[in-house]
């Protein structure tokens, strides 16, 4: 699959990403279509021992975490997940985030593409959904570009500021996903 911008690396969070991740849960924009809280330095310290695991095909292992880095510039410009929902139907759930000022220069899709191809490459995941606000027509877009399926509309989804909001559902599954390739 082409992606937009081929030139990030994804890499396990660790202790040296923690002001990084901090950052970018303080910006407001960052938050503005996901149910993100600001969060200390000290309590993400606290979060980390859930992504010690880097190997996908962990049978037990469910929440993977990494920092997106611009390869050209050597800078964080988001961080990504990957949870097992289902590890006996190989179904998990991927999200991001892109640093605000990286916004609209084909991160996101790139950064999306190289995690599908990571997840579908390394573990014996079967189907990856996502999910994004109604509101936020452009990650709808990264998803679309990267092959996945609007399949639905999850009514009052997520509470965001206060407000239950509607979300799209997505999905890809690894055949369509190797047909793309």
């Amino acid at each position: 699959m082409d992606h937009a911008c081929p030139t990030i690396e994804l890499n396990p969070i660790s202790e040296d990403d923690l002001l990084f991740w901090e950052e970018l849960l303080a910006q407001q924009e960052t938050r503005e279509h996901q149910p993100l809280q600001e969060r200390r330095e000290e309590e993400l310290r606290q979060h980390l021992h859930r992504y010690t695991e880097h190997d996908l095909g962990h049978p037990h292992h469910r929440e993977y975490k990494w920092v997106v880095i611009d390869t050209k510039s050597l800078e964080r410009v988001g961080e990504v997940s990957f949870d097992k929902l289902d590890i006996g139907q190989k179904i998990g759930r991927i999200g991001y985030s892109i640093s605000p000022g990286w916004w609209g220069k084909g991160f996101g899709t790139a950064v999306v593409g190289a995690l599908v191809d990571k997840i579908f490459s390394e573990s014996d995941c079967q189907r990856i959904e996502a999910e994004c606000s109604i509101h936020n027509s452009a990650s709808s877009r990264v998803l679309e570009k990267n092959g996945f399926t609007r399949e639905g509309t999850k009514r009052g989804y997520l509470e965001i500021h206060g407000v239950r909001v509607d979300h799209y559902s997505f999905g890809l599954l690894k055949e369509d996903w190797e047909k793309q390739r």
